[in-house]
């Protein structure tokens, strides 16, 4: 295993373990990819594992194909669906799944991010889309993520949980947390006003505002 190699797969194992402390997954939930090179081979979190609990050897490589090149468990099912990314935008580095609960209850309750309540949430995460239901794992979600990527660096998966990439995987994980973090004061900003919901913010926010 190069110096490299390694300094990734313990980076995915931090992430990981932030990932399950701040509740963002839970057991074998969620997944998370990244890539040395933009045309190198993928490491992935294994099917199955649980990622508060994942050690270094235990994350799967695999190629532009899918073909699992070193590792001995089987690489997470959403691998068609963080290659598909990596494919279609050249600049992404790392990927981020999580059934982040915040963001599930919005998304579950038909209401979403869209408008920003917060300047920075309108400044960081702009427009989050909500990717149609296909079965997880599948190719058809994939296609789904794929439709609307260009929209956004944040996703949410409905029935199904959120996506985020990065040029870093700090970057990825990073933006998850500020979606989850954003998805949390609208899920109680929308239940503290009731019947009259808080209106959200309609033109551009400098970063300057932040």
């Amino acid at each position: 295993m190069s110096e490299e190699d390694l300094k990734l797969r313990e980076s995915m194992v931090l992430v990981c373990k932030l990932l399950y402390t701040k509740g963002l997954i839970a057991g074998a939930d969620g997944n998370v990819s990244v890539r040395a090179s933009r045309h190198g081979p993928v490491l992935i979190t294994p099917s199955g594992s649980h990622k508060g609990l994942l050690s270094a050897d235990e994350i799967v490589m695999a190629d532009d194909a899918g073909n699992v090149l070193k590792g001995e468990g089987r690489p997470s099912s959403e691998l068609p669906l963080h290659l598909a990314v990596y494919r279609r935008d050249p600049e992404c580095m790392a990927i981020v799944h999580t059934h982040a609960p915040w963001t599930m209850a919005l998304s579950l309750a038909g209401l979403g991010l869209s408008p920003h309540l917060t300047a920075e949430g309108m400044i960081l995460l702009g427009d989050v889309p909500v990717v149609r239901y296909e079965p997880p794992g599948s190719h058809l979600l994939a296609e789904a993520v794929i439709e609307v990527l260009g929209r956004s660096r944040a996703h949410i998966l409905a029935n199904h949980g959120a996506i985020t990439r990065g040029e870093s995987l700090m970057k990825a994980f990073e933006l998850m947390e500020c979606l989850e973090h954003n998805a949390k004061i609208t899920y109680l900003a929308r239940l503290l006003a009731g019947s009259a919901p808080p209106s959200g913010l309609s033109t551009p926010v400098s970063a300057s505002s932040s």
